[in-house]
């Protein structure tokens, strides 16, 4: 009998881990949603695993093979990360360095003989009929893994059609120089093109667009090539994104500068006439790209990341610029300052600082303003980020959070930002002579034909979908809701490292849903 067993899609699974007791795949899956497990398997050659379900035909059904993805170093308990594991033992899963399963590569063919990871997860869209559905996993002629599959009536709704709001920053030079294709061909376009579709998979609601390229003639500012921006715009609106995000213009020289300088001239501050004029001529050149297009009421505006307490007031006249030219634009930037009022229309404090700051932040939400919030590397420990040596659980309760402390979307600057020489072994990226948290500067990974996902993916892919279930029982059930997420989480420090823990946790909260819809309906209480 070929030895394999399963496991849940919450916790990580590593090329030594020990079989589980577990020998069928039992899965719940909302409308909208999905549901997955991890399997070990130690397969004889020329296994091709395939799926069938049993009877009428169920839900889609995706299967991968996970790759192991080398962690070089582990999370440093202050900064970025150490090599110093004593310092790090209690948050972190395995002293570095170590291989962790994360990459999922579609599975297309045979498998080679030993042993091997599989990811099947079951997709069931709105109109799936509510149900039990069984099927097999077919390793072999003669051994078949049982999968059973609850559909609950309980719906998720489709990207930018709910309560969450997802953006996830994208590197387009990288997406070049790791494909090998030209910046701007078609064959990079084909490539983007695949690139949309994970982000929309992944939930994201707003596609980050490339700024317009500065073009100078004779050493002067004549104009702005928006080329790469306007295609890029373009596919992601033929791919159905809800919002497009124009990309970032300006950015602070060091962390106190009070001065903003465009991307384009790094000696000239936008407060300064010769500053205001070239905004002015970028904002109306941008301005004709996005009326020629038909973006209107699906353009949001991204101007210069972290504006912080040193250059808030500054920000607020560049965010004034924006407005003039750009009006009926909403302006959204990860920020680093409480001090943006008018300037901002999408507020996205990092984790800590939103915690720092709460009551400020709550102040402001109870008055209308939107609020999302963001992670990276910043601060490192034992804080929720996506890092492949904290829990799987970090990756998708940070989603919770939002949802504990009223949220409305999420943000991350890293979906394909590839650096360094060796990803798949060297996970901790370099960055101004540091190391980025293992994962922080990437989700996905560069395969053959377009990006592969990762279980980091899939965990903030479930995690948003649950959001979405928990901003609907909040309304419905507000105390046995928050009840609910205290017992995965109660703070972005505190939370469950046991996917077990989630996962039960996830099921009551379809219960909650499931009762809300069985019962008497008062007026529009969702």
């Amino acid at each position: 009998m070929m030895q394999y067993s399963i496991f849940s899609d919450a916790d990580w699974l590593f090329p030594d881990s020990a079989h589980s007791e577990e020998r069928a795949v039992e899965l719940l899956a909302p409308r909208g949603g999905h549901g997955a497990a991890q399997l070990l398997c130690d397969l004889p050659a020329g296994t091709a695993p395939r799926f069938v379900w049993e009877g009428d035909p169920g839900p889609e059904v995706r299967l991968f093979q996970l790759l192991p993805v080398g962690v070089n170093e582990n999370t440093s308990a202050t900064l970025m990360t150490t090599t110093d594991y004593e310092s790090c033992r209690d948050f972190v899963t395995r002293r570095a360095p170590f291989q962790v399963y994360d990459a999922l590569r579609p599975l297309d063919g045979p498998l080679p003989e030993g042993r091997a990871a599989l990811y099947l997860s079951v997709e069931a869209s709105v109109q799936t009929a509510p149900g039990t559905y069984t099927g097999k996993l077919l390793l072999t002629d003669r051994e078949a893994v049982p999968v059973r599959c609850r559909v609950s009536g309980a719906e998720v709704p489709a990207p930018g059609k709910g309560t969450v709001g997802v953006l996830n920053f994208f590197d387009y030079d990288n997406l070049a120089a790791q494909h090998g294709v030209e910046k701007g061909s078609e064959a990079y376009w084909a490539l983007f093109r695949q690139y949309v579709r994970a982000e929309l998979d992944m939930r994201c609601t707003h596609i980050l667009l490339p700024p317009g390229e500065a073009v100078f003639e004779e050493g002067k500012l004549t104009g702005f090539d928006f080329t790469l921006a306007r295609r890029a715009g373009q596919i992601a609106a033929e791919e159905d994104a809800p919002w497009l995000c124009g990309g970032h213009i300006a950015h602070w020289h060091d962390w106190d500068d009070g001065e903003y300088y465009p991307n384009w001239d790094q000696k000239t501050g936008v407060t300064t006439p010769e500053g205001y004029l070239q905004m002015q001529k970028y904002f109306r050149q941008w301005r004709q790209v996005i009326e020629d297009n038909g973006w209107q009421g699906r353009m949001a505006q991204a101007l210069a990341d972290e504006p912080q307490t040193y250059n808030d007031r500054t920000y607020r006249v560049l965010a004034g610029m924006c407005r003039k030219f750009l009006p009926g634009v909403p302006i959204i930037d990860a920020v680093e300052t409480t001090n943006l009022g008018g300037g901002i229309d999408v507020w996205v404090p990092k984790q800590d600082t939103y915690e720092k700051w709460r009551d400020t932040y709550e102040a402001l939400k109870a008055e209308g303003e939107e609020m999302w919030f963001y992670t990276c590397a910043f601060p490192a420990g034992a804080i929720m980020n996506r890092s492949m040596d904290l829990p799987l659980t970090a990756s998708r309760a940070v989603m919770w959070m939002g949802a504990l402390y009223r949220l409305s979307g999420f943000l991350h600057w890293g979906f394909n930002y590839y650096i360094g020489d060796d990803i798949w072994n060297s996970a901790c990226c370099p960055h101004k002579g540091a190391l980025l948290p293992a994962g922080d500067a990437h989700i996905v990974y560069p395969g053959p034909e377009g990006p592969w996902r990762s279980m980091r993916f899939e965990a903030q892919r479930a995690g948003v979908e649950e959001w979405e279930l928990l901003a609907r029982a909040l309304r419905a059930a507000p105390e046995e809701t928050e009840a609910l997420i205290r017992e995965v989480c109660s703070s972005f420090r505190e939370y469950t490292r046991e996917g077990k823990v989630l996962l039960d946790a996830r099921a009551k909260l379809i219960r909650i849903l499931e009762r809300a819809d069985s019962g008497p309906q008062h007026g529009n209480q969702f």
